[in-house]
């Protein structure tokens, strides 16, 4: 009994001791805290820890919050996915819009094989047969007659996309839509190949119906046309269905705006001139 209140009373004056040694530490650093140059007290000294601690904690809100933004599109891009199988290609197989650009170009090779053929076929004597295929388009030959004396460019409008059909303003388009306007395309070109067939032929082979449009087609040119290739209205009415009434005009104003075509004026002439696109 003796050793247990000997052990007591020994654990009292050590908590005692304990208590003065913390109030001994606490007097210490006050003490060193009033001795600072700045006069910065350990009350200053928590407070800016605590705002560091709020900002570090708005921070961290912020990249939790991103990061459940990001794992939601992850997830949506996921499923999306998912979605898309065989069936929906063949969906977009089958469901191809009807008009896609094509080379606007002739092929070089073919170009010159074209040559190597006038050139091979230049000495060949005519005879009385050849001649009358000559005078007869009906009966000449596929080649014969309409290879052109040089190398000529029949320029080509290349068709519209939808994303350009799409950015045409409302009041050019009214009511007509994506495929109208392509098909349109297809007509005008007509007139370009015809218009620019014949004046790739040589003048010896021309009949007389051709022979008239190639010096039309001479006078309708200017200082201002050189290097351009163009139709008038007179070639649209002659060569296709195209009207020239107020669709069609509607069609030529959104060629404009899509830089398909410019508009080249003068001589009580409008001239509808082809703009590369490559």
């Amino acid at each position: 009994m003796e050793s247990d209140s000997l052990m007591a009373l020994m654990n009292h004056f050590c908590e005692k001791l304990d208590g003065i040694r913390f109030m001994v530490d606490l007097k210490t650093n006050k003490k060193m805290c009033e001795d600072d140059e700045d006069e910065i007290t350990c009350q200053e000294h928590i407070e800016d820890l605590a705002e560091e601690i709020d900002g570090l904690s708005g921070t961290l809100k912020d990249i939790k919050s991103a990061l459940k933004y990001r794992q939601s599109k992850v997830n949506e891009l996921k499923a999306l996915t998912e979605t898309i199988d065989v069936s929906c290609l063949q969906h977009m197989v089958d469901n191809l819009p009807t008009h896609l650009p094509k080379p606007v170009k002739p092929d070089p090779p073919q170009q010159n094989k074209c040559c190597e053929n006038e050139i091979t076929a230049e000495p060949v004597r005519r005879t009385s047969s050849s001649e009358d295929k000559e005078n007869n388009p009906k009966k000449r030959g596929p080649s014969r007659g309409r290879r052109p004396a040089k190398n000529v460019y029949i320029p080509t409008l290349v068709y519209i996309t939808v994303e350009e059909f799409e950015g045409v303003p409302k009041y050019m388009k009214g009511r007509m839509n994506y495929s109208q306007v392509n098909t349109a395309i297809d007509e005008l070109n007509k007139a370009f190949s015809e218009k620019y067939k014949v004046l790739g032929m040589k003048r010896t082979t021309l009949n007389d119906l051709n022979k008239k449009r190639y010096e039309r087609y001479k006078e309708q040119e200017s200082k201002d046309t050189k290097g351009e290739h163009f139709i008038v209205d007179g070639d649209i009415k002659e060569f296709t269905n195209f009207k020239m009434d107020s669709v069609g005009r509607s069609v030529l104003t959104i060629l404009r705006h899509v830089g398909r075509i410019k508009e080249i004026r003068g001589g009580k002439l409008t001239r509808y001139a082809c703009i590369e696109v490559y």
